[in-house]
């Protein structure tokens, strides 16, 4: 006989607690954005309280229902009557997301680059969600295009107010494609190639990996034909009138990627046949261009995004960890459990202050008291390999905090921490690896050795540290440019290479440290949220 029984254990309280928690109900955060605001601190502190639980309500269940696989971006290559469209089919909810978050004016001339940043690094919270990359990817445009302003074509202005500004209440959305199958992050090996057509050029070839492909600007660069110049241009996914037919500029999707995370945002592979593009500066300089404008703020906000990740993971699992109770205890009641969260939270709160120092450093490289060229070199230095092992620690913590919710951790629809897992997989990636950039780091000293000493820059990005931790980090760098890191790999040259990944990874930790020792200690979750779950 078979008697129907019923198990009345419920996760509510745990659920309640964890999805009104206002992304801004952060005390160590709030220390962090009271430091760098520029604006009186009560009324700004409201507006961002109020943007806070849009983006922790309504944009994190829209983002929620988009993370089903089911809704993950397809393409449509032809309409009924076999016009090729290439249509990138979306979920309603992630259109609107994308129109409300675009609508935010977060690049508007009315806010601040501290605003947008701040502002920004709540949206971070939800992960990529189909926004965080076309966000960096348009700041990415728009300073590139502010840079050249003087020398814009009329049609270029258009774009870069309608970026800013929006049109008639559309917002544009930016994208940046460089990437091509026989380069990767090797930009000067593009053969993509650009042909001058009277004020623009045309372009012909292939990018291999495009994201934000639904944009509706990019930032291109290609090779200059009969010349050795790899340029950067701007090209419109659609010509005046054209996008309401579906007739894209000069170009076909061959193809969406299947990628590991991100899978909301759309990437594919595109097909150059002849596409209107705008350059950009001068045509010989466009990898410094590139490189230097664009892909350092994606870094940057690769940086602010690894932070976010890691705050969110951060909270949930100490609300679960309180809240669960295994073998008659909480989990934040055995040792081991314990020290796992204290490390979480630790490196949370590390790299969020990071984070905004290095923002503000670049933000106010002018005013440094340091030589111009020298504090440019410093912040270059950190935005790199605050890239590598930012994101390299966020992939190992959020590993961790899966393994604190046991089985419930690698369900993706019981908590998000699955999928920021697996967009913090692709950010290890995204504007290059890990060996590619600490690689350009050894070339960027050992090319400026000779008027940047080891033992100056080490002081300077170590201010205020130990004189003794300044002179040993110092020696071991000086030894390590010594040895060519590009020569054949051997024994000497594979241990050097370790030596200088380890070295840089206990350089940014150090730096790390000084940031956060510039905050008073604060919890990340106020403590009568987490009573409310006991």
């Amino acid at each position: 006989m078979i008697t129907k029984t019923s198990n009345p254990y419920s996760f509510d309280s745990f659920l309640e607690s964890r999805n009104s928690l206002n992304a801004l109900e952060n005390p160590f955060l709030l220390q962090v954005y009271q430091r760098y605001s520029d604006k009186e601190w009560n009324e700004w502190y409201q507006e961002l309280k109020a943007f806070s639980t849009i983006v922790s309500g309504k944009w994190r269940a829209l983002t929620e229902e988009n993370a089903r696989v089911e809704n993950h971006p397809r393409l449509r290559h032809f309409d009924a009557h076999n016009h090729r469209i290439d249509r990138i089919v979306r979920p309603q909810e992630m259109h609107e997301l994308e129109k409300e978050v675009f609508s935010a004016g977060l690049f508007s001339q009315k806010v601040s680059k501290r605003e947008r940043t701040m502002k920004r690094f709540l949206i971070h919270h939800n992960g990529e969600a189909g926004v965080a990359c076309p966000l960096a990817c348009t700041d990415g445009l728009i300073a590139l295009l502010e840079r050249f302003r003087d020398d814009l074509s009329p049609e270029v202005v258009k774009i870069l107010e309608h970026s800013k500004e929006g049109r008639n209440g559309d917002f544009a959305i930016g994208a940046q494609f460089m990437s091509e199958i026989q380069g990767g992050s090797n930009i000067p090996a593009n053969v993509l190639e650009a042909v001058p057509d009277g004020d623009h050029y045309n372009l012909y070839g292939n990018k291999f990996f495009c994201s934000a492909v639904h944009a509706d600007y990019s930032v291109v660069t290609a090779k200059v034909k009969n010349t050795d110049h790899v340029g950067v241009f701007i090209v419109p996914t659609w010509l005046e009138g054209d996008k309401e037919k579906e007739r894209r500029n000069g170009h076909v999707l061959n193809r969406l990627k299947w990628k590991l995370g991100t899978c909301e945002l759309p990437s594919a592979e595109i097909d150059y046949r002849g596409a209107v593009a705008y350059p950009i500066g001068p045509i010989e300089k466009g990898v410094s261009i590139a490189v230097g404008i664009v892909l350092t703020l994606s870094r940057i906000d690769i940086g602010f995004a690894s932070a976010a990740f890691m705050m969110r993971a951060a909270r949930e699992a100490t609300l679960y960890a309180r809240f669960r109770s295994v073998f008659g205890r909480k989990i934040d009641e055995f040792p081991m459990a314990k020290g796992q969260l204290l490390s979480l939270q630790e490196a949370a709160k590390r790299s969020t202050a990071t984070a905004f120092k290095i923002f503000e450093e670049h933000l106010l490289l002018e005013e440094s008291p340091i030589p111009f060229e020298k504090k440019q070199l410093d912040i270059r230095i950190l935005i790199l390999v605050q890239k590598v092992f930012s994101a390299k620690e966020t992939v190992e913590a959020l590993k961790t905090t899966i393994s604190l919710f046991g089985g419930h951790g690698a369900i993706e629809d019981f908590s998000s921490i699955p999928r920021l897992f697996r967009d913090a997989m692709v950010n290890e990636l995204w504007e290059g690896p890990r060996n590619v950039l600490l690689s350009q780091v050894y070339r960027d000293l050992k090319k400026n050795e000779s008027w940047y000493p080891p033992e100056e820059l080490i002081s300077n990005l170590l201010n205020g540290h130990d004189q003794e931790i300044i002179q040993q980090y110092s020696s071991k760098l000086r030894n390590l440019l010594s040895i060519n890191l590009y020569d054949a790999p051997n024994e000497e040259t594979i241990s050097a290479a370790r030596q200088w990944e380890q070295l840089w990874s206990d350089l940014f930790r150090l730096y790390q440290r000084i940031a956060l020792n510039e905050f008073p200690e604060a919890s990340l979750i106020p403590e009568e949220i987490l009573e409310a779950v006991d």
